[in-house]
């Protein structure tokens, strides 16, 4: 990987918050191309989905309920 994940992840946030373009990301994170990249890969493989698994049984466990 060309570029930490942390900062792939941080790419991802950025676009999402700002609701931009790919190509207007900050210069200071790794190119559009590069972050643009691994989140269509990460969609793809369904890492989104199971991110939300995780994190929806982890507060579903932490308010006592049935996970």
């Amino acid at each position: 990987m060309a570029h930490p994940r942390r900062e792939i992840v941080n790419g991802i946030s950025y676009w999402l918050r700002a609701r931009c373009a790919w190509r207007l990301l900050p210069h200071d994170l790794p190119p559009w191309q590069a972050v643009y990249h691994y989140w269509r890969r990460w969609r793809m493989e369904g890492r989104w989905q199971e991110i939300a698994a995780v994190l929806r049984e982890r507060e579903r466990m932490r308010q006592g309920r049935d996970p």
